[in-house]
């Protein structure tokens, strides 16, 4: 331990808590640290102590380099650590690849086929309609049914890892299984796992192995897991195979507790907006316009007609009349026609009934198409409102399905409409309709006007109190992207175009940049000799330039020297500073690249993932020995649709939000908190400004929003004094809700209780009033109607003192927001517990916090997350809810008729109605949604519960979607770190 003096001042802790652990199940331990916090040294101790060998994978040969060179360093002799999986030492570091494997495998039709089912449910199918699907088609069109199921079985296939060691032979390679027996025959016991979010399917079935084998033999087979990030569960394949070999984290250490510590530099995360180039933005425009195109085009068919009217009539599964195929004749055909029934009403409720979201989109898109059809009649615009594209992608995916895909005369429609949509970036397949990257999503991505905004990141930069020490790379998903959707340039996108733009341009061309790709340097044309003389100097290897280059840069030549090489002697040069930018690719420069000197990251990536987000700006984060007082700056690019443009397309905003749903940082409110999600890279301001573009807010633009977040851009010395270095804190994580402080008084009915409490005053007062007349009576003699007018005062008086009791209480809690809304959240909990949901917690852990006109409700605690997502899906705009809570009043639901429902609508003042939607986690069981309504009248006030059947709820839905928001639309949600 002596060597061992920068480890984090609490690592002591971590290595006794592990140590435990392993002493408590003696098979496994994980550990969550940020990059540069020490993982490296904590997994060599923790092998050591165990005694015997240990094998060490790395993810890739720069990272099993970096444990050759520190286990080395610590090891008494440098025989004892090897990377030759030829001799295996005391410490063994190999590379995954290095024990890859090929699959096989035997079919599991019956899973496969479970699968399929499981997967139309998903799309909104019930069971039973999903297996009278499938054994439709298995007889009606027999080879697009085995397609399907040996598609699945392959996927299948390559998840078979829990087997014992011999079932698992049998599907690796020969030379794999030789290898492994060497390395267990060798003695190895330990098996440390680096960066194990990585554990593909294959790499996962080796380990499995290994762990076995070791095992069977007598030995422990101990498995260390070690990473920056966990696999992202929406990754199903690496998530189910980290947990299946290692179970739950044993100990995660938070980013912002190692910059406290003052072991990693502080950080600041930015945002740079920007809007396509003009030809981008043609592109854009046209792609909109033919979507919609196509998509009529294909629903305006006489079968595609017959399809919606049959989906809005269904016949009645009550009569004994057989149903009539005949479609609707037009509009005047229908008035001469005395035999053809008019459209039903009691048939579109039925509709309704059985889909309703299926059935809404249907009536939108007949209106749409044909808005003289008799149908039409039947259907009130306030509840069938404009048809939007998704309206018509959920309508054409269900007719294909139903009607396409079944008939084997119809598969060349079929296969005509699946290579249209593909052509917009939609994959029509078995399991329905969903969304790959379409031209638009890959146009933005990639736009070249992010490849310009690096330019204007780096110019602000340089042009900031610490310009002098900026050290920048510029990352890229590609070295070139081969777009085959959306529009392509001049120049593909990737490393190769950004670097082009930074080197022609003056002011960043100063710094030197040089492009780093597998297979290529580049650097200033000005200064290629001495670069390649210094890169020689470094690698130790000739390093030469190639002839005939013309323009503003020069490749380089490097025979026989490997990337990591070559990588490793270019951070050393902008360790140096005699480079200052570095242009590359996320697969060369993201995980595992170490040049603590950077301290500026411009994200050209499309990277969202909880594993890939923070390793890219885990990238910054080191300590520079040259500069103490190091702060990292990150920025992401994001090119969004101007307002002007009618397309809807949030998918930069999705990315942005996705990203740093990841992160953690300090809050760009300038509060010195410390929150997870977008609030750590843009201000509320912000955040509101950008709603409005993405909303098409006429008055709103993308320079305006970028001009604003560049104001906000505050100097590096103010970030480091806002992490507050050596300052304790409590390393807690709290979930936190922003609501708007003038919605509580809908949750709170004062005229409902006024009007509750007011039977019971009356009655109070006519029996007083009574009583009190003839008190009077008895001691002063009056006349008739001095008597009559007594007891009507004293009356009223009584009857009024009998409500203003409830209406005083309903008033103050009025007055008194931050209760609403802690109420709200403690009737979730309660609701949760007692539905078994949740465990018993504290409820003081619920605090609401009053900043002005928002409120944030913070949770903490255990199944935080739970009552979190319960909270915000209450107060969330609703999107298909099954039971709405209307907190106002209860005269709305008990109208059975549609008509009656939208009259109601049109004539009441509806700006203060308050329907919240119950979460679904409530929903499923009408008991559990009760015991949620039971709890919220004991915590809140009056409600009414309402579930949306038929026209009705459709009705009811619409109400509900134009109340006002609860809320805060800039940031619902967010991570407060402590």
């Amino acid at each position: 331990l002596d060597e061992c003096h920068h480890l984090l001042d609490h690592w002591a802790l971590v290595v006794a808590y592990l140590v435990g652990a392993i002493r408590e199940r003696g098979e496994r331990v994980g550990l969550i640290g940020e990059s540069g916090s020490g993982k490296t040294l904590l997994g060599l101790l923790l092998a050591a102590r165990e005694g015997g060998r240990a094998l060490v994978l790395a993810p890739n040969t720069t990272i099993r380099e970096q444990w050759a060179r520190t286990a080395t360093a610590l090891a008494p002799d440098a025989a004892a650590v090897s990377t030759d999986p030829l001799r295996i030492a005391d410490l063994t570091a190999l590379t995954y690849q290095a024990l890859s494997v090929t699959g096989d495998g035997s079919p599991f039709e019956a899973l496969a086929r479970a699968r399929w089912a499981d997967e139309l449910v998903d799309g909104g199918r019930t069971q039973a309609a999903a297996e009278t699907w499938l054994a439709e088609l298995a007889v009606d069109n027999p080879a697009q049914y085995r397609t399907g199921l040996r598609g699945r079985v392959t996927r299948i296939r390559r998840r078979f890892t829990r087997e014992r060691p011999q079932a698992i032979a049998r599907v690796l390679h020969p030379n794999a299984v030789s290898l492994l027996e060497r390395i267990v025959d060798a003695g190895v016991d330990t098996i440390v796992l680096d960066e194990c979010h990585h554990l593909l399917d294959h790499w996962a079935l080796v380990v499995a192995y290994l762990v076995g084998a070791i095992r069977e033999r007598g030995g422990r087979g101990l498995v260390i897991g070690l990473t920056a990030t966990l696999p992202d569960v929406a990754d199903g394949t690496e998530f189910d195979n980290y947990t299946q070999l290692l179970g739950e984290v044993d100990f995660e250490v938070p980013t912002p507790a190692v910059v406290k510590e003052g072991h990693l530099a502080p950080y600041r995360d930015h945002v740079w907006f920007t809007e396509p180039v003009p030809a981008e933005a043609a592109f854009i425009r046209r792609h909109g316009e033919q979507l919609d195109a196509l998509l009529a085009q294909v629903l305006s068919t006489p079968d595609g007609i017959r399809y919606l009217e049959e989906r809005l009539q269904p016949a009645d599964p009550d009569s004994a009349e057989p149903p009539v195929a005949e479609p609707f004749p037009d509009a005047e055909a229908v008035a001469e026609t005395a035999s053809v029934p008019p459209p039903s009403p009691a048939a579109l409720e039925r509709a309704l009934a059985e889909d309703l979201p299926l059935t809404r989109s249907c009536g939108v898109v007949l209106r749409a198409l044909a808005p003289e059809h008799p149908i039409c009649t039947i259907l009130p615009p306030v509840l069938f409102e404009r048809c939007t594209t998704d309206d018509l992608l959920t309508v054409l995916a269900r007719f294909a399905l139903t009607r396409l895909l079944p008939d084997p005369g119809a598969a060349h429609q079929w296969r005509y409409v699946k290579k249209a949509l593909a052509d917009f970036g939609l994959l029509l397949t078995d399991r329905g309709l969903r969304r790959g990257r379409d031209p638009v999503e890959t146009t933005l991505a990639f736009s070249e006007a992010k490849d310009r905004a690096a330019v204007d990141i780096l110019r602000l930069e340089l042009g900031g109190p610490d310009g002098a020490k900026v050290k920048a790379v510029i990352v890229t998903d590609f070295v070139e992207h081969g777009n085959s959707r959306g529009l392509v340039g001049e120049t593909a996108a990737g490393a190769l175009r950004a670097y082009d733009f930074v080197v022609n341009d003056p002011l960043t061309a100063t710094l030197n940049p040089v492009l780093l790709t597998a297979d290529r340097i580049r650097v200033p044309a000005a200064h290629a000799e001495e670069l390649a003389a210094a890169l020689a100097t470094r690698v130790g290897s000739a390093v030469q330039v190639r002839p005939g280059g013309v323009g503003p840069w020069r490749e380089l030549d490097a025979p026989g020297i490997g990337a990591g090489r070559i990588v490793a002697a270019v951070s050393a040069l902008m360790s140096a500073g005699s480079v200052r930018l570095l242009v590359g690719t996320r697969g060369l420069l993201g995980e595992g690249w170490d040049c603590p000197a950077v301290n500026t990251l411009i994200d050209l990536t499309t990277v969202t993932t909880s594993t890939g987000a923070p390793q890219l700006r885990g990238r910054t984060l080191r300590l520079d020995p040259t500069w103490p007082e190091k702060v990292a700056h990150n920025w992401s690019v994001s090119c969004l649709i101007p307002a002007d443009v009618a397309l809807d397309d949030a998918t930069e905003q999705r990315r942005l939000s996705r990203r740093h749903g990841h992160l953690l940082g300090l809050s760009a409110d300038h509060d010195d908190r410390i929150v997870r999600g977008l609030g750590n890279a843009l201000s509320h301001r912000a955040r509101e400004a950008l709603n409005r573009v993405v909303g098409k807010d006429p008055e709103a633009s993308v320079p305006a929003l970028g001009e604003l977040v560049r104001t906000e851009v505050l100097p590096r010395s103010e970030t480091r004094r806002g992490w507050r270095i050596g300052e304790p804190y409590v390393a807690e994580e709290r979930e936190a809700l922003a609501v708007r402080t003038a919605s509580a008084s809908a949750l709170v009915p004062t005229t409902r209780a006024v009007r509750s409490a007011m039977p019971w005053a009356v009655l109070l007062g006519m029996t007083g009033s009574a009583g009190i007349t003839a008190l009077v009576a008895s001691a002063v003699p009056v006349t008739p109607a001095a008597g009559v007018g007594i007891a009507v005062t004293v009356g009223a008086a009584l009857s009024l003192g009998g409500a203003v009791g409830p209406l005083v209480r309903e008033r103050r809690r009025r007055r008194d927001p931050a209760a609403s809304f802690r109420g709200a959240a403690v009737a979730l909990t309660r609701a949760l517990t007692e539905t078994g949901r949740i465990r018993p917690r504290d409820e003081a852990a619920i605090i609401v916090r009053d900043e002005g006109d928002r409120m944030r409700i913070e949770l903490s605690g255990p199944d935080q997350r739970v009552v979190a997502d319960a909270v915000e899906e209450l107060f969330a705009p609703p999107s298909a809810p099954r039971f709405l809570l209307r907190t106002d009043r209860d005269d709305v639901g008990g109208r059975a008729s549609l008509i009656g429902m939208v009259a109601a609508m049109r004539r009441k003042d509806l700006r203060g109605a308050a329907f919240l939607a119950v979460p679904r986690v409530l929903a499923r069981r009408r008991a559990d949604a009760e015991a949620f309504l039971r709890h919220w009248r004991e915590n809140v006030g009056a409600a009414e519960l309402i579930e949306l059947k038929g026209e009705q709820g459709l009705a009811l839905l619409a109400l509900a979607r134009r109340t006002p928001r609860v809320l805060d639309a800039a940031e619902p949600r967010t991570t407060l770190w402590v």
